[in-house]
């Protein structure tokens, strides 16, 4: 079975650190993108799906017609009979009762809710549009309406932020305990305002922050998994899960990513060109051509293949990755290289990112490529 992906590429306002495709909110273009999704799923009629993940942008700015239509489509195109973890990103200010009676309706399990931050002023310097109250109400409802698998994002390592402060922040976020965080260091990416503003970030400080975040959550009820995520027993994410797994799954939507048939794939980061685009889809038909749609688009042949599920595999923390995979000259060479200097450890015949060196997990792994 396969994964889907839906990108979702509207925000009432873009984040002043995020380099994700998106632009502002507009309910007309918003309409043609929807019949447009709709259209490309129909390429994959039938197809038997495991976990969905709808992600922007911000999906819960669409209204509530808009996300019934959608998620009415998603019933009518795939096999959805064994769907584990259908997850849903919804931002504090464009939570309603009514949206999350609709996602309750069609299978929405899972919520991915944006937070960032408990501090008001510290919102307002990333650009978030929602205080702390308003997220705590968001929070309340879809408590009530009976969601109990939410993850919640918080972003750290921002200038002047302390330990102390960090420490603060992350605690308060334990007191609605949520079933997973997603916690990042502050990235500064190029097209943001914060690097046209010259932000820059201290690296000595944002290990500092995680150093704490390991010893607030080591005797809590959340298991380290994944590098950036922390969650309670058996409430991993499912889908997220296996990308870190390199299984396959469809990317739908201007800007998303897919990975089927060994071709790894990003649509056009364009919503009206992608429209201009699906309206030249003629038939049903899985196996089609949709290149056409796409800005990138590479095949993985075996050596590939082997590199990148390394590459991703060694980010699950727990699971790690069968030592057997590592059976490439250049692959075996590099491990015994990290098994020496004990950035890389052996527990059982799999191979995992020793604890003290999660930090810096990206330059280990990225000596695999």
């Amino acid at each position: 079975m396969t994964g889907l992906y839906i990108h979702i590429p509207f925000c009432r306002q873009k984040c002043f650190y995020c380099d994700f495709f998106s632009q502002k909110y507009d309910t007309d273009l918003a309409d043609k993108y929807i019949d447009t999704l709709i259209k490309h799923a129909k390429q994959f009629e039938n197809e038997e799906i495991n976990s969905i993940y709808i992600g922007g942008g911000t999906p819960s700015v669409l209204s509530s017609n808009q996300m019934q239509e959608l998620l009415q489509s998603l019933n009518n195109a795939f096999n959805l009979s064994e769907v584990k973890e259908f997850t849903f990103e919804l931002n504090p200010e464009s939570v309603s009762k009514k949206k999350l009676l609709i996602l309750k309706e069609f299978g929405v399990n899972r919520l991915s809710m944006g937070l960032q931050s408990v501090e008001d002023k510290t919102l307002k310097y990333l650009g978030r549009i929602h205080d702390f109250k308003t997220f705590c109400a968001a929070y309340d409802t879809a408590r009530n309406e009976g969601f109990d698998n939410i993850s919640l994002d918080l972003i750290y390592g921002l200038p002047n932020q302390t330990v102390d402060d960090w420490e603060s922040v992350l605690k308060k976020a334990l007191l609605f305990n949520s079933e997973q965080l997603s916690l990042y260091p502050l990235s500064i990416e190029k097209n943001t305002p914060f690097y046209e503003n010259g932000i820059v970030t201290d690296d000595k400080l944002q290990r500092a922050l995680y150093e704490k975040t390991v010893e607030v959550l080591e005797h809590s009820e959340y298991v380290h998994y994944e590098v950036s995520n922390w969650a309670k027993k058996c409430k991993e994410a499912f889908h997220n899960t296996n990308y870190w797994r390199n299984l396959e799954y469809i990317g739908l939507g201007a800007g998303a990513a897919g990975y089927l048939e060994r071709r790894r794939y990003k649509n056009v980061e364009d919503i009206e060109k992608y429209i201009e685009l699906c309206s030249l889809l003629q038939s049903t038909n899985r196996r089609s051509n949709l290149s056409f749609l796409n800005i990138e688009d590479e095949y993985i042949d075996n050596n590939l293949y082997k590199t990148e599920t390394i590459m991703l595999g060694l980010r699950l923390l727990n699971e790690g990755i069968d030592i057997n995979c590592f059976n490439n000259p250049k692959h075996h060479t590099i491990l015994l290289e990290c098994l020496k200097n004990k950035t890389l450890q052996e527990q059982t015949g799999k191979i995992k990112i020793a604890k003290e060196y999660v930090f810096i997990s990206n330059q280990i792994i990225s000596k695999f490529m």
